[in-house]
């Protein structure tokens, strides 16, 4: 479990958000949703430490320095190298080596294999497509595995079949995965989600039935909910 306590961030003498309560449960998937410029990306930053915040964020009890390395984040244009190959960002980027062993392509855990064949990843990855750089950067994060999984906005980019793709696979991961998903597209994260969580007015709010509510349409949730703020 992931426990945000007392979360204040403020720009100047602008407060974006304001004494935020948040438990994201251990091994499910969490929705973060909000109106632009409600705070998603900047709670996602302090729960990084890539921005100063008052409050206190713990991971299963531990702080960020000591499970650091079990984080894996992917944001909707992630940071991968242009001048390499798919196949050589990959051997960079996954610390198992076990796990790039096999020419790279893992069979059906591997989300991405019938979009990213064994001849795209020999090309370098600044004549990829948007979607086939996020696909990489998805494939990078199967093959970490880690205990908690960060994604902002991942859903954009991508193509109808590797969306299908990509529920499936989320859902298998949060077996013993924490997911916390941040972004707009409510129709697609309806059927995975465990969690809501509603940002706005520096508030944030917790959804744990979301689906006994409004039959579980977030789109529906979300709209009653700005509507009585």
């Amino acid at each position: 479990m992931i426990t945000i306590s007392g979360l204040t961030k403020a720009y100047g003498k602008k407060t974006v958000l304001q004494n935020i309560n948040l438990e994201i449960p251990k091994n499910k998937i969490t929705f973060i949703t909000g109106p632009n410029g409600s705070g998603k990306t900047t709670l996602l930053k302090c729960m990084l430490h890539l921005e100063d915040f008052d409050g206190d964020i713990k991971y299963e009890n531990l702080p960020l320095n000591v499970i650091r390395e079990e984080i894996f984040v992917i944001y909707d244009s992630s940071p991968l190298y242009p001048n390499l190959t798919g196949h050589q960002n990959i051997k960079l980027l996954v610390k198992t080596v076990s796990a790039i062993n096999n020419d790279i392509l893992l069979s059906d855990k591997n989300l991405i294999s019938n979009n990213l064949t064994a001849e795209i990843l020999k090309k370098k990855v600044k004549s990829y497509s948007f979607g086939q750089k996020k696909q990489l950067s998805l494939m990078i994060a199967l093959l970490n595995r880690p205990k908690f999984l960060f994604l902002d906005e991942v859903s954009n980019g991508l193509d109808y079949d590797s969306l299908i793709e990509l529920q499936s696979l989320l859902s298998k991961l949060s077996v013993d995965t924490t997911i916390l998903a941040i972004g707009h597209h409510f129709e697609y994260y309806s059927p995975i989600i465990d969690k809501l969580i509603i940002l706005n007015d520096r508030s944030a709010v917790q959804i744990d039935n979301f689906k006994q509510v409004e039959g579980g349409d977030i789109r529906e949730i979300y709209k009653q909910h700005l509507k009585h703020e």
